[in-house]
């Protein structure tokens, strides 16, 4: 990683503080790019560098090239693009709350007003599907919503979490935009054909969507990771203690623009390879071509109104700029490296005074401290515990040597955060580390460890890392049927035309079995299964007959929902016809309506009070 003191192509101030995340630049005459944001609550700005900008946006105070267009409810995301048949100009669309309006900015009209109940999170535009009209899409509370130039209703489709990142993709590679959602329950769904074609498990609420390339796209999560998917299998992603408020495609790199002000470019494996400073926190990212000079720059906008214009990013020719004078980044870059030596010199000399200790040992006849055997293996083992109601994580080593101490790297598994440190004392330790792992979720982790391997009264140990893969139901135990506690009432069923074996290798690879299933005998052609579960003991039954009926039984109907997802995407199901039956969703239901009703009484008399 290089830390970069490229100069920015361009820099100007606009004298207003922004609202991260809400920043746009658009075409509203057609050709000249104006960069939109909002400036607090009620208020937007639009810096309009080649023309003014006319109708009710009034020209700022604090910056001759600012307008300023003041609303009467808060903005909550911004969004713009060619909404009017044969019509090349951007239309500026506004979210608030509860509605959206699209507003020509150029003629001073609008577009259309629409209420929108479930709220309004993010907007985007774009092309979806066959239809070749440019939409807006409205991602709210529970629900995504596609609306034309006139603020008709194209589509509509209820979504299991809050959107609050959406943009318009090819994921299948068939010529024909599908919908990439991102949602506050950890998952990235793919609409096509306003049908949820495939939804990708994640480790924390999603809170950006970019596509990089015509077959990759970028994505970013509260939890700071970044990363990048391909066709649906991710390629890589990298971790932070910032969190990411835009992703760009810049040259032959992922730029990431994250909170704290930081800008990096990364290579196709995470790797950062240019990295610059803003001054003050980031509210937004942007690729366009904003000096109309026909070569797109990526434009960071700063909380502070700061705006820093920035070329992409080419490996064979970096930023084509020298450097003559040393700056702060330089002496920093200095520092670190200084510090990286300080600290192998350091290694160098424990090494040499346990090389000399242990010389001196062998000489008394003596077992070396810190020697230990070559051919030294860390050994990891998962168990599923009932008692416990966890996965049990036992470590250990093939020879006398001890686990001292163990750090475990896992996303989305700790209450306290993303890392598990085990350090028994001396007088508990054992051949063997166990450490308790609880899953919240059903998604396939990867469990990195890192253990300090040696002997029991070594006082230098050997680091020794491994990776072990939790596949996406490890919660779920194998039992017998006559053991089963509790009485399962809801099912699902559906028909597949599918050779039993396949069904087992899906079995194998997405539970956590002590050893793997197989055909008894070949006349033996049904299969069923019973698992408890370890969070809650409550009970699965899977039944695969010969002829192909299937029936899940099991009172969480997400369970069900999570299976009938996996099995179909193991077997490349497109469409699956689906029969259900849980007694108490009618309840559920009833619950809520009655919810709402009380809701809506205290909405109506708290709106006649203020009136």
């Amino acid at each position: 990683m290089q830390i970069s003191t490229v100069q920015p192509v361009f820099k100007l101030e606009l004298n207003h503080k922004v609202t991260s995340g809400v920043v746009i630049i658009a075409k509203y005459d057609g050709t000249h790019p104006c960069l939109t944001a909002s400036a607090g609550y009620d208020k937007i700005i639009i810096h309009h560098p080649h023309g003014l900008v006319g109708g009710r946006a009034q020209r700022s105070e604090a910056h001759a090239e600012v307008s300023e267009l003041n609303l009467s409810q808060a903005v909550k995301a911004l969004a713009a693009g060619p909404l009017k048949d044969d019509c090349t100009r951007d239309m500026l669309l506004i979210g608030s709350p509860t509605q959206i309006l699209a507003y020509d900015v150029h003629e001073n009209t609008d577009l259309f007003f629409k209420e929108v109940p479930d709220g309004v999170n993010v907007i985007n535009t774009g092309r979806v599907g066959k239809s070749s009209e440019m939409l807006a899409v409205v991602g709210g509370n529970s629900s995504v919503i596609g609306l034309n130039g006139k603020g008709e209703e194209i589509f509509w489709n209820v979504v299991s979490g809050r959107v609050v990142a959406v943009t318009v993709f090819d994921f299948d590679k068939d010529g024909e935009n599908e919908l990439l959602i991102g949602c506050e329950d950890s998952f990235i769904r793919v609409m096509k054909n306003n049908q949820f074609m495939v939804e990708l498990p994640e480790t924390g609420s999603v809170l950006c969507l970019s596509p990089i390339s015509d077959v990759r796209f970028a994505y970013g999560l509260e939890n700071g990771t970044i990363g990048v998917y391909e066709e649906g299998i991710r390629l890589w992603r990298v971790k932070s203690k910032q969190n990411a408020v835009s992703l760009q495609s810049s040259g032959e790199w992922l730029a990431c623009c994250w909170t704290n002000g930081r800008v990096d470019w990364r290579d196709g494996t995470g790797r950062v390879v240019r990295r610059i400073q803003l001054r003050s926190n980031s509210a937004g990212m942007l690729l366009a071509d904003y000096r109309s000079l026909g070569v797109p720059d990526l434009v960071c906008v700063s909380d502070r109104g700061e705006v820093l214009g920035y070329p992409p990013y080419q490996e064979s020719s970096g930023f084509n700029i020298t450097k003559k004078y040393a700056t702060e980044e330089d002496r920093l870059a200095i520092t670190e490296l200084m510090n990286k030596k300080q600290a192998l010199m350091v290694e160098l000399q424990h090494y040499e005074a346990n090389a000399a200790m242990d010389n001196s040992n062998a000489d008394l006849g003596h077992k070396p401290s810190s020697a230990m055997p070559t051919n030294t293996r860390l050994q990891v083992a998962v168990t599923t515990d009932c008692d416990e109601g966890c996965i049990q994580l036992a470590i250990s080593t093939n020879n006398e040597t001890i686990v001292r101490a163990a750090l475990i790297l896992a996303e989305g598994v700790f209450e306290t955060g993303e890392t598990l440190a085990c350090h028994p004392s001396r007088g508990q330790l054992r051949p063997i580390l166990f450490i308790p792992l609880r899953p919240p979720r059903d998604v396939p982790i990867d469990v990195h460890i890192k253990a300090l391997i040696g002997y029991p009264d070594s006082e230098q140990f050997h680091i020794f890392e491994l990776t072990k893969h939790l596949p996406r139901f490890s919660m779920y135990k194998l039992i017998d049927a006559s053991i089963q506690k509790q009485k399962i009432e809801g099912n699902v069923t559906f028909h597949i035309t599918e050779r039993v074996q396949r069904i087992y290798i899906w079995i194998n690879q997405n539970f956590l079995l002590e050893k793997e299933i197989e055909i008894a005998n070949e006349e033996a052609k049904d299969i069923n299964l019973n698992f408890i579960c370890l969070r809650d003991e409550s009970n699965l039954q899977m039944n695969f007959s010969v002829d192909g009926q299937v029936k899940l039984t099991t009172n969480d109907i997400r369970l069900a929902g999570d299976l009938i997802q996996s099995l179909a995407t193991f077997l490349n199901l497109t469409n699956l016809q689906v029969c259900y039956y849980f007694s108490q969703i009618p309840f559920i239901v009833q619950n809520i309506k009655q919810k709402v009703c009380f809701l809506n009484i205290y909405y109506n008399l708290v709106h006649n009070f203020n009136k």
